[in-house]
């Protein structure tokens, strides 16, 4: 995800602006506020992808875990009602950034190979490769894009319809 803006006052103070949370499926920002910070969402997650920070959980899709394979194992484990079952999607899709190799004239399809929804489409281009084009209607923002990509080109951008998280 993109990082929030940061003033000129607060850079020179040290203080970097943080990147937005991404919360797991089925989480609001308003959601949240149940949470006890028991810790069995993350522990029950097969794919290791929450975490705890400050006691609430959001999704770390920078480390080796995976993607989230929407098995509802940390919605079946919390007890606080934080899950919504009928809302269970990320508020979030992925975008290519323009690190990415087939953008750069090296042909690589790797986003779209390992996209289990098959969001991720690739586009003719005149004298060089394939270019990725992500159908945000399709795609779920599970991370399996993110995880094969070798120039770390997929980021997570906020949907719009998410105004509370």
């Amino acid at each position: 995800m993109n990082t929030g803006s940061i003033s000129r006052r607060s850079l020179f103070k040290g203080e970097l602006a943080r990147t937005p949370a991404i919360l797991p499926p089925g989480v609001s920002r308003s959601s949240l506020t149940r949470c006890t910070g028991c810790n069995q969402c993350v522990e029950r997650c097969p794919s290791s992808i929450i975490q705890l920070t400050g006691g609430l959980p959001e999704i770390n899709l920078s480390g080796e875990g995976g993607e989230c394979t929407f098995c509802r194992a940390c919605l079946d484990a919390c007890t606080q009602a934080v899950f919504d079952g009928s809302r269970f999607h990320f508020n979030h899709v992925a975008t290519v950034s323009d690190q990415c190799l087939a953008r750069k004239g090296v042909a690589c399809q790797s986003c779209g190979e390992s996209c289990p929804e098959q969001a991720i489409g690739f586009e003719a281009r005149i004298g060089g490769p394939f270019v990725p084009a992500v159908d945000s209607a399709r795609c779920t923002g599970c991370a399996a894009c993110m995880q094969v990509c070798p120039m770390d080109a997929i980021v997570m951008q906020p949907l719009k319809e998410f105004a509370d998280g």
